[in-house]
């Protein structure tokens, strides 16, 4: 278990709740980031190198398991299917060009089991399941969200996570793509964890995913399912302008940062999107 810490009361409840849940002999190596405020895959690279278990979770401190035994749950994962990578609880099968996080913008790509609230008790679910999936619970993706990450320590020792990754965003979806092109990606279905936190999408997230966009590590866009017409990628691709600019609304970005992410996603191209993109602009 690697931890990048900030709330030292978070963390000690998280401490806690591992313990009592995960079912599976385990270490919890904690990275105290509270006074430096290193990047995150700084962090976890220090981390992971003490680990001694051939597997490792990145977990965020602002959690709490709900599920009894998930270690054991996690571990059977992978000693089913020898190709798996890495897992986590929320990710896509399609990762864009088009700047974005690791949401694709369309409902067949996503894959999510995590709960949001401030208890259990007043959580809702954040569930989607591609129909296609039947009654599979782990389903391949290529982009994954960091709230959990499950993977194999060879996994993270051939691929690490890329350190010129400053701040706390993209490390996730670089760090999952790149491990998709090795081996295979998923989100599992039998594991409950509540996240505390709904994340940040604000102007830091936003210069991030356009400085992603413009050099990505791996060829986008990226699936990991059959390969993809032109007609149907320029749909998804559309998709995801429509999903990002929406959400972006609500960000209160600079204007000038507007115009650049407008202009990143070639908004032109897509004259159906040109009210939501007005509203951006607005805003």
């Amino acid at each position: 278990m690697i931890i990048c810490s900030a709330q030292p009361a978070r963390l000690q409840a998280v401490a806690l709740n591992i313990e009592a849940t995960i079912g599976v002999e385990y270490e919890l190596i904690a990275v105290d980031n509270s006074i430096e405020g290193r990047g995150i895959c700084a962090v976890y690279n220090e981390g992971a190198s003490k680990a001694c278990h051939p597997f490792l979770c990145f977990v965020h401190e602002d959690v709490e398991f709900l599920s009894q035994g998930w270690g054991a749950r996690a571990l059977a994962h992978f000693s089913q299917d020898e190709s798996l990578a890495l897992v986590g609880l929320a990710g896509s099968r399609y990762k864009p060009a088009t700047p974005s996080g690791w949401h694709s913008g369309d409902d067949d790509d996503l894959c999510i089991n995590v709960l949001h609230g401030a208890s259990s008790v007043r959580a809702s679910a954040a569930f989607a399941k591609p129909a296609d999936s039947g009654s599979n619970r782990c389903v391949p993706v290529v982009a994954l969200d960091g709230v959990w990450l499950f993977a194999r320590h060879s996994a993270w020792a051939a691929t690490r996570f890329d350190e010129r990754l400053e701040g706390f965003h993209f490390y996730d979806v670089d760090f999952s793509l790149r491990v998709a092109q090795q081996g295979k990606v998923a989100v599992v279905y039998d594991i409950e964890l509540l996240h505390f936190s709904l994340g940040s999408f604000a102007e830091a997230w936003a210069r991030q995913a356009l400085a992603y966009a413009a050099a990505a590590p791996v060829a986008l866009p990226f699936s990991c399912g059959a390969a993809l017409n032109p007609g149907r990628t320029r749909r998804k691709e559309e998709a995801a302008v429509r999903y990002w600019l929406r959400l972006l609304r609500r960000a209160q970005l600079p204007w000038g940062l507007r115009v650049r992410w407008l202009r990143a996603v070639g908004v032109l191209r897509y004259p159906a999107q040109w009210r939501v993109a007005l509203k951006l602009l607005l805003r």
